[in-house]
């Protein structure tokens, strides 16, 4: 096995972190009092535990214990995906079917970025008003996470029923999340699977193959220009540009006039990216700030939102995510829970920034952990992890996506429970998804 494919993950990982600091520093934003040294060193140790912790994951050998016969972990492999399969396609078709009675389903994307604001009229945060659309959606992520990666890795092995059905999850998430409420998270999300996977089925081959690479950075740059082109729709809606934008934005951010960007590119083109900018690095101004608070603790209660809301609905716990670091800074400074901040800003509100440091070799470990075991056992439990920690990775400079919504946070949770019952059991008795018998011939 090659050492530039052992490392891939965490290179790309790596470098993403330490372009977002660059941004942060050198990029069209500028932000007040951003201490650039300060943040630069704290990531960098971030980054040094990150790479420590992946080598042992990747480098020392994975369990291998043998419970269940090789037909038994069929079995188990077989329920888990045909039943969120199942699942997620009558929950993805009861949205479709919702929003188009509704009248909310449209297919401009100008007309999405009204839906978004329009989804956010009269919400309010931890009201214990949860309806059961809200529940529903809460539950359906986790199946519909399952079936998506699973039916991506095995998509050679499935029929063509199965292909129509996997194939209609991912179009009508679109539909109904992207083109119908205007969100970006759910189009940002399935490039992260489709691109976790696809990487992860190249690499089991031995080696990333150019053409391969070249498509996947097709399918990023097609992406990533829908992305920028709903920001410029949003912002649009709401009469934001380069022009004024110094007056609508936060007073400790300020856009820096003149920028290349404008000179390289026409006005219009300039403004999504410099506003995707501060989807990069605004969380890094919000790690400088939670830097510079006082020592605080939430008792493991304030790194997620979720959590937070579920010990205080139902245990009558304190609050505890009022306490963390994002909200300190807000009351401090302004700059408050919601903008963006790291998602080491949260979880040092429950392990301290020292302990996060400590925390990220641990992640490391993992994460090279499961991708060893898909370079050698094709570990579909390993690929959900993998995939999980992508979606992770991608949103650390803004937040702490894994445990911040009831959809993720279960998500997250059941995956991992998954893996650490399951993985070792399949690196001993590999296995792959059989084709079922209800396939169209």
């Amino acid at each position: 096995m090659s050492k530039t494919l052992l490392n891939a993950p965490i290179f790309a990982v790596v470098s993403y972190l330490l372009i977002g600091v660059s941004i942060a520093t050198f990029g069209p934003l500028e932000y007040e009092g951003y201490r650039h040294v300060l943040v630069a060193t704290y990531i960098t140790f971030v980054v040094i535990f990150l790479i420590v912790g992946f080598m042992l994951g990747s480098r020392t050998k994975a369990p291998t214990r043998a419970i269940w016969r090789k037909d038994q972990n069929q079995a188990i492999l077989s329920f888990i995906f045909w039943a969120s399969l199942a699942v997620s396609t009558l929950f993805i078709t009861f949205e479709l079917l919702t929003m188009v009675i509704s009248g909310g389903l449209n297919f401009n994307l100008a007309n999405s970025a009204n839906s978004y604001f329009d989804s956010y009229t009269n919400y309010t945060r931890n009201s214990g008003n949860y309806s059961m659309h809200f529940i529903v959606t809460s539950i359906g992520a986790l199946p519909l996470f399952i079936a998506q990666v699973l039916g991506i890795f095995y998509f050679k092995n499935l029929g063509r029923a199965s292909h129509v059905a996997v194939i209609f999850l991912f179009i009508a998430t679109l539909l109904v999340y992207t083109l119908g409420a205007g969100k970006m998270k759910q189009l940002a999300d399935l490039l992260i699977i489709v691109v976790s996977v696809v990487i992860a089925k190249q690499a089991m081959m031995g080696k990333l193959r150019l053409l391969v690479l070249l498509k996947v950075g097709a399918v990023l740059f097609v992406g990533v220009s829908i992305l920028l082109a709903i920001i410029s729709f949003r912002y649009q809606a709401i009469g934001i540009d380069l022009v004024n934008l110094n007056d609508r934005l936060n007073t400790l951010i300020h856009y820096r006039d003149g920028y290349w960007l404008e000179g390289a590119l026409s006005e219009a083109l300039a403004f999504p990216i410099v506003m995707f900018s501060g989807y990069l690095s605004q969380g890094y101004f919000g790690l400088s700030l939670s830097l510079e608070q006082p020592l605080t603790w939430t008792f493991f209660a304030g790194s997620s939102y979720s959590i937070s809301v579920i010990l205080n609905q139902f245990f009558g716990a304190e609050f505890w995510v009022t306490q963390n670091y994002p909200y300190l800074v807000g009351y401090a400074t302004g700059w408050d829970q919601s903008k963006w901040h790291t998602v080491f800003s949260w979880l040092a509100s429950d392990l301290t920034f020292t302990g996060v440091v400590v925390f990220m070799g641990m992640i490391g470990f993992i994460y090279g952990r499961v991708w060893r075991e898909i370079l050698l056992y094709k570990n579909p439990f390993s690929i959900l992890v993998f995939t999980m920690m992508n979606i992770g990775f991608v949103y650390a400079p803004a937040n702490n996506q894994l445990m911040h919504s009831p959809g993720l946070l279960l998500t997250t949770m059941v995956t991992l429970l998954f893996y650490f019952i399951f993985h070792a059991n399949f690196n001993a008795a590999p296995t792959v998804l059989k084709k079922l018998s209800f396939r169209i011939k």
